[in-house]
C-alpha cells in the first residue's frame, strides 16, 4: 500500500496554534546555577571535613546540564586578618571531563580551619559569597547548599564592630542575614540547609523559609532545613536536597562493603524518562577502582559512545568518581567494585542521579471555539528519545493547564482516568474540560506545564481566536480500537464524521503530526483527503498504520483534520498513544490455523489483486476536439494489458484499434486500483476514469470502466428489501 503521510523523527512537525507550524527543537536538560557553602570552622574534625568534601563533589559531579555553573566555598570567620570565606571553586561550568575533573579537584582544598584563625562561623559572609556569585538574569534555578555543624558565632570578628559587648557582633550579623535574605528573595534564590552536630536548628530554618520558595513542581517540596546526626548522614541528605531543589531523580544511596584487595558489585536502576544521568560512587580511597555495566550486561566505556549513549567520566583519581551518561539505557546498571591490596575495608556508596528533558504536547478542542463553549485540553510528554506513558514513571510529574483571557485566568483540572474529558485512562495524556466565559472576547490563551523531580519541566501554550456563529467545517473522530495494542506492521481503523455549514462543496484532510521520538505511523494516500459534499454530516473511514521499523513500547501522535485550502486552520485534533509490542508465541495448533489463515488470505489477495489488474471493462473513448469519433472496449479474456493504436481509414479521420504490440502501441493498465497509461513515445501517465487526456494537437482520449458500473448495480440489486427484489422463476 502507498503511504503518503510518513511521520518519523527526522521530520515531526508540531502545528503549536492554528495557523503556526515549527520544527521543534530537540529536548534538553535546564541549566542551573548552584553555590555549595562548606562549613570549614574549628569544630570540624578530619572525618567530618572528608564527609563534607565527598558531599561537596557529589553535587560538582553530579550535575549533567552542561552549561550549568557550580561554587564551592569554604566559610570559617574573620578573626581580623583573615577573609571568612575561602573561594576553593570559583563559578565553573560543567560542559566538559575536564570541567568536572577541577570541581573534583579543587573540593579536596577545602580544610578545617585552627583554633584562633578565623575558625568562627560566619553564616552572613558565606550567603553574601553565594548571593554575589547568583544575583542578576540567569538561565534555570539558582542554588545555594549550606552545610554547617555549629551555630552563628563571630564573637571574635571585628568587621562586625570594633567591640564584641553582649554578643553584640552576633546580632549585627544575625541582622545582616535578614537583609541578605530579603535580597536572596528577591533573586529568587532558593536556600537548603544541611546541618549536623550542634546546630541553631531555627536558625537553619529561618535561611530555607526566608529565601525564594519557588519549587520545581506541584509534587515538589520548598526548600527546608535537614538536621542529621553525624556527617556520616550529610551525602544522603544533601542529595534529597539537591534532588528538591534541582528537580532530579535520585535513588537511594547503596552501600557495598568492599574488603582489602576484593571486588563487589553494587547494583542501580536508572528510569525510563532519564535522558541524562550521573553514576556516583564514593569510593572513600582513591585507590579503589570502578567499572560500569549496562543492562544489557556490556562493560561501558569511560570516555566516549557505546549504543546511543555518550560517557564521560570524572573524579577517577579522587575520592568520588561520576561517570556522567547522556542517553542511558533505561534498566539496572551494574557497578563493579576493585579495591587494591593495602587499602583497609570500606563501605563504598553508590547512587544515580537523572533527569529527563522533555517537550510537551497539547491539544486543544475545538481549536477555535465560541465564547460560553466547552473546550476540552489535552497533555503529554515525551522525551528526546521515546514517549512516557507508566504512571510509575509519571508518579512524581505534575501536569496542570490554566485557561487565560481579558480580566480572568481560570486553572483546567486535568487527569488520566478516563473521567472529565479524558478518553482513555493511565496512556500518559492528562485531559480536562473547561467552558469558556460568555464574556470572553478578542483571544483566549491555553497554557499547559509538565513539572516535577525528575524531569525538566516544560511549558506549551496555544492562543484560540473567539468565533462567533458554527464554523464552517467542524469534524470529530473515533478508532476502532479501545485497547491500543498494535502489533509493528499494523493498523488502526478509525472515522472521521465531518460537519459542512459552508454551503458549498469543501476538501479536508487528516494529517499526521508531533510524533514522539522513534514512532513511525502513516495514513494511505488515497485517504487523506476528505471530499465533503455542500451541506450535512458525512463520515469516512482511514488506517493508521505503524511501520514495521517504529520503536516498540509507546508510541504517540497527534492527528488532525485541517482545511485543505488552508492547511493552517485546524478544525480538529487528538493526541493519541498505542503500545507497539510483537504478538505472543503460537502454539502448534495455533501455527497451523495462522498458516492456514495466512494462505487463504494469500489467495484471496491474489485473486482481488489479480482481478484488480485486470482489463477487462474498460473502454477508450477517442475525440475530436468535443466530438466523438469512436470507442474501443479491452477484449473480454483476461488481462494485465489493453493494447491500442490510433488507425486512419480512407476517409482520413482516425480511429481506435485493437494491437498486438509494437512501436505505435498505447498501453493501458490497472496498478492498485489506478490507471496507468504508457504512450508510444515512452513516457506514462497516471489517467483517472472519466479524465480527459490530450494525445496530439486535436485528438483526446477518455477511459470508463463497465465493469464498475456493473458492480455497483450488483450491490444495489443485493442491497434491496426482498419485497423490492424482481420474481425469479424456479
Amino acid at each position: 500500500m502507498r503511504l503518503s503521510v510518513l511521520a518519523s523523527t527526522a521530520a515531526a512537525l508540531l502545528l503549536t496554534s492554528p495557523g503556526t507550524a515549527l520544527q521543534q527543537p530537540e529536548p534538553a536538560i535546564s541549566p542551573a546555577n548552584i553555590v555549595v557553602l562548606v562549613d570549614e570552622s574549628s569544630s570540624i574534625g578530619a572525618q567530618d571535613m572528608d564527609r563534607e568534601r565527598e558531599a561537596a563533589a557529589l553535587i560538582a559531579l553530579g550535575e549533567f546540564a552542561p552549561s550549568s555553573t557550580i561554587a564551592v566555598v569554604g566559610f570559617g570567620s574573620d578573626n581580623g586578618g583573615q577573609s571568612p570565606v575561602d573561594v576553593v571553586c570559583p563559578p565553573s561550568t560543567v560542559a566538559t571531563a575536564q570541567d568536572r575533573q577541577r570541581l573534583s579537584d579543587c573540593t579536596r582544598n577545602l580544610k578545617s580551619r585552627t583554633p584562633g584563625v578565623g575558625d568562627g562561623t560566619d553564616h552572613a559572609a558565606a550567603l553574601q559569597q553565594a548571593l554575589s556569585y547568583l544575583k542578576g538574569d540567569k538561565n534555570g534555578p539558582k542554588l545555594i547548599f549550606l552545610l554547617t555543624d555549629g551555630k552563628l558565632d563571630v564573637t571574635d570578628s571585628p568587621r562586625y564592630g570594633p567591640d564584641n559587648i553582649g554578643d553584640q557582633r552576633n546580632r549585627t550579623a544575625h541582622e545582616l542575614i535578614g537583609t541578605l535574605l530579603q535580597e536572596v528573595n528577591r533573586e529568587k534564590i532558593q536556600v537548603w540547609p544541611l546541618g549536623f552536630g550542634g546546630v541553631d536548628q531555627a536558625q537553619l530554618a529561618r535561611f530555607a523559609q526566608g529565601s525564594f520558595q519557588g519549587q520545581c513542581g506541584a509534587k515538589a517540596p520548598t526548600p527546608a532545613a535537614t538536621v542529621v546526626s553525624s556527617s556520616a548522614d550529610v551525602a544522603q541528605a544533601l542529595i534529597k536536597a539537591f534532588q528538591a531543589g534541582r528537580c532530579v531523580g535520585a535513588s537511594d544511596i547503596q552501600r557495598t562493603p568492599v574488603s582489602s584487595g576484593g571486588t563487589a558489585e553494587a547494583k542501580v536502576r536508572i528510569p525510563l524518562i532519564a535522558t541524562d544521568g550521573s553514576i556516583l560512587v564514593t569510593k572513600h580511597d582513591s585507590r579503589i577502582t570502578v567499572s560500569y555495566v549496562d543492562p544489557d550486561g556490556k562493560t561501558v566505556p569511560k570516555s566516549g559512545t557505546q549504543g546511543g549513549s555518550t560517557f564521560q567520566v570524572s573524579g577517577e583519581n579522587g575520592t568520588v568518581e561520576g561517570l556522567r551518561i547522556v542517553n542511558p539505557l533505561p534498566g539496572m546498571w551494574t557497578v563493579k567494585i576493585t579495591s587494591a591490596p593495602g587499602v583497609p575495608a570500606l563501605d563504598v556508596s553508590t547512587v544515580v542521579m537523572y533527569q529527563g528533558a522533555i517537550r510537551s504536547s497539547m491539544t486543544v478542542n475545538p481549536p477555535a471555539p465560541q465564547a460560553g463553549q466547552e473546550v476540552t485540553v489535552a497533555l503529554s510528554l515525551q522525551t528526546r528519545s521515546r514517549s512516557i506513558t507508566d504512571p510509575a514513571e509519571l508518579e512524581d510529574v505534575s501536569f496542570t493547564a490554566d485557561l487565560a483571557g481579558t480580566g480572568f485566568t481560570t486553572p483546567i483540572p486535568l487527569n488520566d482516568e478516563a473521567q472529565n474529558g479524558d478518553t482513555r485512562g493511565q496512556d500518559g495524556i492528562y485531559s480536562g474540560k473547561i467552558v469558556i466565559p460568555g464574556e470572553a472576547k478578542g483571544t483566549v490563551k491555553f497554557s499547559g506545564t509538565i513539572a516535577g523531580i525528575g524531569i525538566s519541566s516544560d511549558t506549551r501554550t496555544v492562543d484560540a481566536a473567539l468565533v462567533t456563529g458554527p464554523r464552517p467545517i467542524a469534524a470529530v473522530a473515533s478508532f476502532d480500537n479501545t485497547d491500543w495494542n498494535v502489533a509493528p506492521g499494523d493498523t488502526v481503523g478509525g472515522k472521521v464524521t465531518v460537519t459542512n455549514n459552508s454551503g458549498r462543496a469543501r476538501k479536508a484532510r487528516i494529517i499526521v503530526a508531533d510524533t514522539a521520538p522513534g514512532t513511525v505511523a502513516s495514513i494511505p494516500g488515497e485517504q487523506t483527503v476528505l471530499d465533503v459534499p455542500p451541506s450535512g454530516t458525512s463520515t469516512f473511514d482511514f488506517d493508521l498504520a505503524f511501520g514495521d521499523d517504529t520503536v516498540k513500547g509507546a508510541n504517540a501522535l497527534t492527528l488532525k483534520v485541517v482545511d485543505d485550502e488552508q492547511p493552517d486552520d485546524v478544525i480538529y485534533e487528538w493526541r493519541i498513544t498505542a503500545n507497539v509490542a510483537e504478538p505472543p508465541p503460537l502454539t502448534e495448533i495455533a501455527i497451523a490455523l495462522t498458516v492456514a489463515a495466512v494462505l487463504t488470505a494469500a489467495l484471496v489477495l491474489f485473486i482481488h489483486r489479480r482481478r484488480q489488474r485486470d482489463v477487462r471493462g474498460l473502454v477508450v473513448y477517442l475525440y475530436d476536439g468535443y466530438q466523438p469519433l469512436g470507442d474501443l472496449a479491452a477484449p473480454e479474456q483476461p488481462a494485465p494489458v489493453f493494447r491500442f493504436y490510433l488507425d486512419e481509414v480512407h476517409t482520413g479521420l482516425a480511429q481506435l484499434a485493437h494491437s498486438a504490440g509494437g512501436e505505435d502501441s498505447y498501453e493501458l493498465t490497472r496498478v492498485g486500483g489506478q490507471l496507468r497509461l504508457r504512450t508510444p513515445y515512452g513516457d506514462t501517465q497516471a489517467l483517472h476514469l472519466g479524465e480527459r487526456m490530450t494525445i496530439s494537437a486535436n485528438l483526446s482520449i477518455e477511459v470508463q470502466d463497465e465493469r464498475a458500473s456493473h458492480d455497483q448495480n450488483q450491490d444495489q440489486f443485493s442491497a434491496a428489501e426482498p419485497e423490492e427484489r424482481p420474481s425469479t422463476l424456479l
